[in-house]
């Protein structure tokens, strides 16, 4: 997966036609995450010192892009991840995070899994990843992709202050691609019990068949009772050795079992049908993975699996699919800030049984939070928040009718089989809202179906974020609704995220240092209100709904105490952590 960051569109059409795709590239040493932006590409890298296939991808790098700096490169089994940036485009880039999860077997090999890589670009927060899933056709496999995906999100948590939540969550955009695998499948994707005794008869049959040719061609004195007439052991390789994965997945039973109806329907150019027997498309719109997530359909013939030449010639033993995919995801608030204006395949590549597909988005930037770690000194060269003045105004929410339905079960039999929610209110930047911890509701007992009697009432330290020319801004500024549940024998477990733009919370107020003073204008007219229903997301899944209400002011502390009188129930916020056992603290201190 190659990612272009530029200006100029022409530039990001013209640089993808540079490079074909190179397989087996050797695994380079570790790396570690970075957070200042800069090129860490080590010296012993592979991209220096590998394969042959990768001093070559790097040299036309360097020949064919000698404009682009490379931000981030990260090689992990068969899987590769790099991001090119113009240079003056490179400079703009922080905060580059990378983290990596296998999910082969045993969640070791790295033949399977996926690569995240997390910028900053102008206030701007990207995620890219690439991942290669679990192969073969049938509803077993298609159950373990979606697996893979959650896998992936939960293992790779790429910025270590948000470890809480996954990249799909943190990312103001997010893009996926990769040989994700799914296959066109034309039934619903489950086997019916009328097609599993059908598929054992014929199994049964073929394995009769089998036998009895065996029994005609080959006595027990002619070869070894582990040879084969051409030389194979049982798994069908010669000389004994263990069958590859391709050799394999090769016998999967149902591979290849759409593949009359498909090359039917590419033989008549009918890509309508075939997305409509999309594996992906149906668990999209199931939501048994990547929820939120859009992509653009594929009006061209499938790009698996062909043979290595022109054009599309496809092996038999596969339903022809489209498994090479990308998609992406935009946060609360900015979902028109992506505009797709390139989605197609590489008919012409030969290297591979897969043909690539290339994408290209317009990413509308805007003029972004950028956090300042220290409070704004005073006249007097005292540092103090503007919290602490009375004259002076600050961003309040008000959040109330605070519920969520369906929560899963987080506990264990033994602890009564149900959970112990409780709300975690985290801001991105941090010091928005971090006071020694984050604020949260009060703790329910045994319940997937929560309501808080209680409103929470939060002040934003906003006066420590500005955009480019000084201003005061919320733009890229998010609030983290993060429900717990609370466990006394281990550290408290993460259900799930509610994200929301703070900037279109507060989009009706007026923010800037010349607003009107309290003097003119009464604190009702500072108020706006939000009313939220949307799922509670982990790792690309959903897990339960959550509603409230959420008013926002931009008021002095003096309008603040009237605008609370308001407020129906008792407004008291806890400052809280999330409880980690020593296995959590170890683990994130690995990822660090």
């Amino acid at each position: 997966f190659h990612v272009f960051l530029n200006e100029n569109l022409e530039i990001y059409d013209a640089r993808l036609n540079l490079f074909e795709s190179l397989f087996r590239i050797k695994r380079p040493k570790s790396r570690h995450s970075h957070g200042d932006g800069k090129d860490h590409i080590p010296e012993s890298s592979a991209f220096r010192s590998g394969s042959y296939d990768t001093r070559k991808f790097k040299k036309l790098i360097d020949g064919q892009c000698p404009s682009y700096s490379m931000v981030a490169a990260k090689l992990q089994g068969e899987m590769r991840l790099i991001i090119l940036a113009l240079k003056d485009v490179a400079e703009q880039i922080e905060d580059v995070y990378i983290a990596t999860e296998n999910t082969g077997i045993g969640s070791v090999l790295a033949n399977k899994g996926g690569i995240i890589t997390t910028l900053t670009l102008r206030g701007t927060r990207l995620s890219f990843m690439t991942a290669h899933l679990e192969a073969h056709e049938g509803a077993t496999h298609l159950q373990n992709r979606n697996k893979n995906l959650a896998e992936i999100f939960a293992g790779a948590k790429t910025d270590p202050t948000y470890l809480m939540q996954d990249a799909t969550v943190i990312s103001h955009h997010m893009f996926v691609c990769g040989d994700l695998n799914y296959r066109i499948n034309f039934g619903d994707g489950e086997d019916s019990t009328k097609d599993k005794k059908k598929n054992a008869r014929e199994k049964l049959k073929r394995g009769i068949s089998k036998a009895a040719l065996s029994t005609k061609k080959l006595t027990s004195s002619s070869l070894p009772d582990n040879k084969k007439l051409d030389g194979s052991d049982g798994n069908g390789v010669a000389g004994g050795t263990p069958a590859s994965p391709a050799a394999k997945e090769e016998r999967g039973k149902d591979n290849g079992s759409h593949f009359a109806q498909a090359k039917e329907l590419v033989d008549a150019e009918d890509w309508k049908a075939l997305n409509e027997g999309d594996e992906l498309a149906k668990a999209l719109e199931k939501k048994d993975c990547l929820v939120g997530f859009k992509t653009l359909p594929c009006n061209w013939p499938p790009t698996f699996k062909v043979a290595r030449g022109e054009g599309y010639q496809y092996n038999e033993k596969r339903t022809p699919s489209y498994t090479d995919r990308i998609l992406w995801k935009s946060a609360h608030g900015m979902g028109d800030d992506v505009v797709p204006f390139l989605y197609e395949p590489c008919p012409d590549f030969i290297t591979s049984d897969h043909k690539p597909i290339r994408g290209g988005y317009v990413v509308k930037m805007k003029n972004a939070t950028k956090c300042k770690e220290k409070p704004p000194k005073s006249k007097k060269g005292m540092r103090e928040s503007n919290i602490s003045k009375t004259h002076e105004r600050q961003v309040n929410l008000l959040i109330s009718n605070i519920k969520c339905t369906n929560l899963p079960i987080m506990d264990s039999e033994l602890l009564g089989g149900l959970s112990d929610p409780y709300i975690l209110f985290v801001s991105y930047p941090k010091p928005l809202l971090w006071r020694k911890g984050w604020p949260s509701t009060k703790i329910i007992t045994r319940n997937l179906n929560p309501v808080w009697e209680e409103d929470i009432h939060l002040t934003l330290d906003h006066t420590r974020c500005t955009d480019a020319d000084g201003s005061l801004t919320l733009h890229g500024s998010m609030l983290y609704m993060t429900v717990m549940d609370e466990d006394i024998t281990s550290g408290d477990d993460v259900i799930g995220t509610v994200a929301l733009n703070l900037n279109s919370l507060c989009s009706e107020l007026d923010i800037s240092p010349s607003s009107p003073s309290s003097s003119n204008v009464k604190f009702n007219d500072h108020v706006q209100e939000t009313v939220i229903s949307t799922p509670v997301l982990r790792d690309g899944l959903e897990y339960g709904m959550m509603e409230c209400t959420i008013q926002s002011a931009y008021l002095t502390q003096k309008e603040t105490k009237e605008f609370l009188k308001e407020a129906k129930r008792g407004k008291k916020v806890r400052a809280k952590t999330r409880k980690k056992t020593v296995t959590n603290k170890i683990s994130e201190f690995l990822r660090l």
